[in-house]
């Protein structure tokens, strides 16, 4: 049984739930981690990756999320401030005060 087939019988399995199936005991993330070793993690969602590698973004799917989107790094590339920083001598929450550690 090939590894499309077992991410397969683990989907339906999620689903459905009932007696696990034996062919995906050993089955594990099998994601590729930056060293370029399949990930051996065996906690696995329904989609057959781990916690950690759980897949790539869809994107937004709504109108909305997609005009939010399209607005990313505008005010950036306009040279305007961030809508918090109102004046030029403010200096944040922190008020410019050096915080010092321990004493």
């Amino acid at each position: 049984m090939n590894d499309a087939e077992k991410r397969a019988l683990w989907r339906q399995w999620c689903d459905e739930r009932g007696d696990f199936p034996p062919q995906c005991s050993d089955m594990t993330c099998g994601a590729r981690t930056r060293t370029g070793t399949p990930c051996k993690r065996r906690d696995l969602y329904r989609s057959g990756r781990c916690k950690l590698h759980g897949g790539l973004s869809t994107g937004p799917r709504t109108a909305k999320g997609k005009r939010r989107s399209a607005r990313n790094g505008k005010r950036a590339s306009a040279g305007k401030p961030h809508e918090r920083v109102k004046k030029a001598d403010d200096l944040g929450k922190s008020g410019g005060a050096v915080q010092r550690r321990g004493g």
